[in-house]
C-alpha cells in the first residue's frame, strides 16, 4: 500500500528525444519528477540542459516521446508554468513595479493587482527599487526582479535556466535562499540548470546529470535536509562525488 505521505508525480518525461538536424541532443529519456520537489539539472555546457527545460515548457515539441503535467499531454506553454531565462529579458523602459505587473495584466487585464505586487515585493526585498528601471540596479537586484515576475502568478511549476549565473558569491547565496524559501512556500516543482555544483547541492533534493549522449541519470542527494549544509562535511563529500560522476560523464 502507498504511503498517504508519498509525493504523487507532476512532470512525466516518457522515452523524450530530440535532435538539432543531425544532432541528438536528448536521448530516449524518461524520468517522473515529483510534485513539491527541486531538481539540479547538470552538464557540460551546450549539451541540452535548455533544451530539456524547453521541452517540459513546451517551447519545443519532442520528436519521439512526449511529456506530461498532471497526466495532461503538453503540447505548447501553460499557464501554470514559470520560466525563468538565463537572459532575464527587463525591458527597460518598465519600472520595476511594471515588470512584475505585466504577467498579471496579460492574465487578467485591467483589475488591480497592486497589493499582490507589492505583497511580493516586500517578500523579496524590492519595496525600496519598485520605481526604478533596470539601468538603475545591481545585478542581483535584477536576479530578484525576474524571480518575482517568474513568481506573481503562483505557477506550480517552476524552470530556471542558470537563475544565479554571473553574480558575485554574496549575492549568489543570497539568491539561493530566497529561491529555496520561495518554492517551499508555494509547495511549487523546481526544476533548475546550474553549472555550479555546489549549488545543486545546496538546492537540488535530486540531482539530474545530463550526459554527451544525451541520456539522463538522477542521483538522490543526501544532504539536502541537513540543517547549514555549508557547515557539514557531508556537503563538501557530497560535492566532491558529484564532481567525480561529471568527470567521468565526460570520459
Amino acid at each position: 500500500m502507498e504511503c498517504c505521505n508519498a509525493k504523487q508525480t507532476h512532470v512525466k518525461l516518457d522515452h523524450v528525444s530530440f535532435s538539432f538536424g543531425d544532432s541528438v541532443v536528448i536521448r530516449d529519456i524518461s524520468i517522473d519528477l515529483l510534485r513539491d520537489s527541486t531538481y539540479a539539472l547538470i552538464g557540460k555546457s551546450g549539451i541540452g540542459k535548455s533544451t530539456l527545460l524547453n521541452l517540459i515548457a513546451g517551447f519545443l515539441k519532442p520528436d519521439l516521446g512526449g511529456v506530461t503535467i498532471d497526466g495532461k499531454t503538453v503540447t505548447g506553454p501553460r499557464k501554470e508554468t514559470s520560466f525563468l531565462f538565463q537572459e532575464l529579458g527587463l525591458f527597460p523602459w518598465q519600472t520595476v513595479f511594471q515588470a512584475i505587473s505585466m504577467p498579471l495584466k496579460m492574465r487578467i487585464g485591467s483589475k488591480d493587482h497592486s497589493a499582490q505586487v507589492m505583497s511580493l515585493l516586500t517578500e523579496l526585498h524590492l519595496e525600496p527599487h519598485k520605481d526604478k528601471y533596470p539601468h538603475q540596479l545591481s545585478g542581483g537586484e535584477k536576479q530578484r526582479v525576474a524571480l518575482a515576475r517568474t513568481l506573481i502568478c503562483d505557477p506550480d511549476l517552476l524552470l530556471m535556466d542558470e537563475p544565479t549565473s554571473a553574480l558575485d558569491a554574496m549575492t549568489k547565496e543570497e539568491l539561493q535562499t530566497l529561491i529555496l524559501r520561495q518554492r517551499q512556500l508555494r509547495g511549487a516543482t523546481l526544476l533548475f540548470v546550474t553549472h555550479d555544483i555546489e549549488e545543486a547541492v545546496l538546492l537540488g533534493q535530486t540531482i539530474l546529470i545530463l550526459s554527451e549522449d544525451g541520456t539522463l541519470t538522477a542521483q538522490e542527494n543526501p544532504c539536502f535536509a541537513i540543517q547549514n549544509p555549508r557547515e557539514d562535511i557531508s556537503f563538501y563529500n557530497e560535492c566532491i562525488r558529484i564532481r567525480k560522476l561529471l568527470r567521468l560523464e565526460a570520459s
